[in-house]
């Protein structure tokens, strides 16, 4: 063993030669794949919950968060247009780097554009698999609800596609997170008008502004944290508060 000041030596050399300070190798990293909802572009249609998620893991910027999300994105296009290539990619290259990957899968919007759940849930079943192929951990999310109200409470569309995403989860052996059915009960707890209030527009029901992407990065980051216990959050307890109570955005919560 050498003597405690030739480890020292060493130490110091290593943080000469790099120029700068030594620091601990984050460990976990994220990918998310998905549409528009996840993304967090700047174009009239995007507007999704990446952002707030990637801020609360607890470790940025040492730990990894990568967004793999594309505006209008349905299963099949992500595949077939390469993007879903793109992401696995990526995937592997933070495994190489040393990393537990999990890659976040969230579809359902757009799929229902163009056809039923089942097709959607096939293609589901192909990228869990690659995704373990790459090396990571798949984590299925249940679509995002639109944020459509009929009689003072949300008007469902997307449950069929949430329902086939559970399924897929269950077939494959792999985690999910209910994204659908907890962003229906905090819109329905918080009222029309509040839940509008993180609408990209006025009249966008779909994507989010960055209030929107604050509060349901962090109700996917909770979901997430409840799933995997090596996952580790940035400490804010007034927004999990209004999370979890059904609170508006900087409402008073105890």
């Amino acid at each position: 063993m050498l003597p405690l000041v030739q480890l020292i030596s060493l130490l110091l050399a290593a943080t000469a030669t790099s120029g700068r300070p030594l620091q601990k190798r984050a460990t976990l990293g994220f990918v998310a794949i998905g549409d528009s909802t996840t993304n967090n572009g700047t174009s009239t249609n995007s507007g999704g919950w990446i952002n707030g998620f990637c801020a609360s893991l607890s470790g940025v910027p040492l730990a990894y968060c990568a967004n793999e999300a594309h505006n209008g994105a349905s299963t099949n296009s992500t595949i077939s247009s390469g993007q879903f290539a793109t992401a696995l990619n990526t995937i592997k290259s933070q495994v190489a780097a040393g990393r537990k990957v999990y890659a976040t899968v969230q579809f359902g919007h757009n799929d229902q554009k163009i056809g039923d759940a089942s097709a959607m849930g096939v293609n589901l079943q192909t990228m869990v698999d690659q995704i373990r192929s790459a090396g990571g951990e798949p984590i299925l999310v249940t679509p995002l609800t639109r944020r459509t109200f009929s009689n003072g409470v949300i008007s469902d569309s997307l449950g069929p596609f949430a329902d086939e995403t559970i399924r897929v989860a269950g077939v494959k052996s792999t985690k999910y997170i209910d994204l659908h059915t907890e962003s229906i009960r905090y819109c329905n707890a918080i009222g029309e008008t509040e839940c509008h209030n993180l609408n990209k527009s006025s009249d966008d029901n779909t994507h989010l502004n960055a209030n929107g992407t604050t509060v349901f990065g962090r109700m996917v980051a909770l979901l997430i944290k409840a799933k995997a216990s090596d996952v580790t959050l940035v400490t804010n307890t007034l927004l999990d508060c209004e999370i979890t109570k059904g609170k508006p955005l900087n409402a008073a919560c105890t």
